[in-house]
């Protein structure tokens, strides 16, 4: 059941090989059924991949793996052939990439505090914002951050998650426009901002992490709305059609939703320890883990990934 609150004016059913689960019929029981399949080592296997902190894909298709502990980018396609492997310094620990609405290339660099943006072909750094290494709360520093999203006009968002718990919004320049947000339960606070997204309606999309929530906001930093229905969002990822994937670590899932109003369309099922999320023009869906291979998360080996794909199939 969809349960938000409101501050201002303001599937597809899945099913069957992956324990998809359809959505209640409701007003939309006249819509195509939609599955997805695993596509079974995409990529290669665990020890060929290793651990992948984020993924994204541009408009030609091609996939871009955040990979933590080889702290480079692979540049795959969509059949998961690696096409390009970067190995600049990118990031003391591994956390977020984005693809650009230019096809810049963003990474997130979460405990060396440092936000970059790169050529399409990663070769050429043009943007830094934060310093190495210097947690801050201020216009020029963050404190861990973890995401970046993109605005209608060339401006930005980072979710400065982990120790300043605000969203920091820049200019198309990378100049200072304003911060939002502080520690705590309460609408407007955050407890992890995590991850975050702007939706056609240019609306900022703020996965509240430990709270378990999504809070949206104008490009402004006002609140309009909180949706405490998508389990805990480690990851969201909006697709050409306005439809909202959310990452779920804590619930292995996958949601997915109307990004116009949350409703809830389906879900992808058993995707244990998903940290990060991604979904191309055909609707396939990319999912990371930068998952250790010993630790809390794999009671059994043969459970281990680092990279999915979820290939989408039209239902009957």
């Amino acid at each position: 059941m969809k349960t938000s609150t409101w501050f201002a004016p303001g599937i597809l059913g899945i099913a069957a090989g992956l324990a998809c689960q359809a959505a209640p019929a409701g007003d939309h029981a006249d819509e195509p059924t939609v599955s997805y399949e695993l596509v079974e080592d995409w990529a290669g296997t665990p020890e060929d991949v290793g651990t992948v902190s984020a993924v994204d894909v541009d408009a030609e298709g091609n996939v871009y793996a955040f990979r933590r502990d080889a702290n480079d980018v692979w540049r795959l396609d969509a059949e998961g052939n690696v096409l390009d492997e970067w190995d600049q310094d990118f990031a003391q620990w591994a956390h977020g990439i984005r693809v650009g609405p230019d096809e810049a290339i963003w990474t997130v660099d979460g405990q060396g505090h440092q936000v970059k943006k790169w050529s399409h072909d990663g070769r050429e750094l043009l943007m830094t914002l934060g310093e190495y290494g210097v947690a801050g709360v201020t216009p020029t520093t963050f404190d861990r951050p973890t995401d970046v999203a993109f605005g209608p006009d060339g401006e930005f968002f980072v979710s400065d998650g982990y120790g300043n718990n605000r969203v920091v919004k820049y200019d198309r320049n990378g100049e200072f426009v304003a911060a939002w947000g502080e520690p705590g339960t309460e609408p407007g606070q955050f407890d992890l901002p995590h991850t975050i997204v702007v939706d056609s309606r240019s609306r900022v999309l703020v996965g509240d992490r430990e709270n378990a929530r999504i809070q949206i906001f104008d490009l402004d930093g006002n609140l309009l709305e909180v949706w405490d229905h998508l389990g805990s969002p480690y990851g969201l990822s909006i697709d050409d059609n306005d439809q909202l994937y959310v990452a779920d670590l804590v619930n292995a899932r996958i949601w997915i939703a109307r990004a116009s109003d949350g409703e809830l369309l389906g879900t992808i099922e058993d995707t244990k320890a998903i940290h990060w999320i991604a979904v191309d023009g055909q609707g396939d869906v990319y999912a990371a883990t930068p998952a250790p291979a010993t630790g809390q998360f794999w009671d059994d080996p043969s459970e281990i990934w680092y990279l999915r794909k979820y290939r989408k199939v039209a239902g009957n």
